[in-house]
């Protein structure tokens, strides 16, 4: 069956489009943006610093009920992987009070950093008005690897770490 040139064009276009998509989907990772944290009883921390481990930061809030479950699965994520080189870092939101952030992380036994943002970690990530949760996932060369609005499914966070965890920088 012979195609017309008008054929010949929609099926270049269309390959050429998949191509794309799945090089966006193979993924073009953005750096992570220069952010300095604040870290409760702790020295600061920078992104910067953790490049070589592949990090979870994930934006929270005191008031967030789907935040409660995330930071749970978060800290079982933790301590599985954290000698693997998985850094955890849980940033509250600028409107949370830091006493409230502090005895939130100590009564519930966070196993990871728990940070206070000052807006300049939510204005680096281009937050805007999202709401808590709100996850990211950097692969170990400093790069956004994952945005993961609201609650993620545990099993599908675990497996994207897990991949992460396996590549090299």
């Amino acid at each position: 069956m012979m195609m017309s040139r008008g054929h010949k064009l929609i099926l270049l276009l269309a390959v050429l489009a998949m191509s794309g998509a799945m090089l966006t989907f193979l993924g073009k990772r953005q750096a992570a943006p220069a952010v300095e944290l604040k870290v409760l009883g702790a020295p600061g921390v920078s992104l910067a610093q953790l490049r070589g481990k592949v990090v979870i930061l994930q934006f929270w809030a005191t008031t967030c009920g789907d935040c409660d479950h995330t930071l749970a699965e978060l800290a079982q994520l933790h301590r599985r992987y954290q000698a693997r080189g998985l850094e955890t870092l849980a940033v509250a939101m600028v409107y949370d009070q830091p006493r409230q952030v502090a005895s939130y992380a100590y009564a519930n036994s966070l196993p990871f950093r728990v940070a206070q943002d000052d807006g300049s970690a939510a204005r680096g990530f281009a937050l805007g008005s999202a709401n808590p949760p709100l996850t990211f996932l950097l692969d170990r060369s400093g790069r956004i690897a994952q945005r993961l609005p609201g609650k993620p499914d545990p099993g599908r966070l675990r497996a994207m770490v897990e991949k992460l965890l396996a590549e090299r920088p």
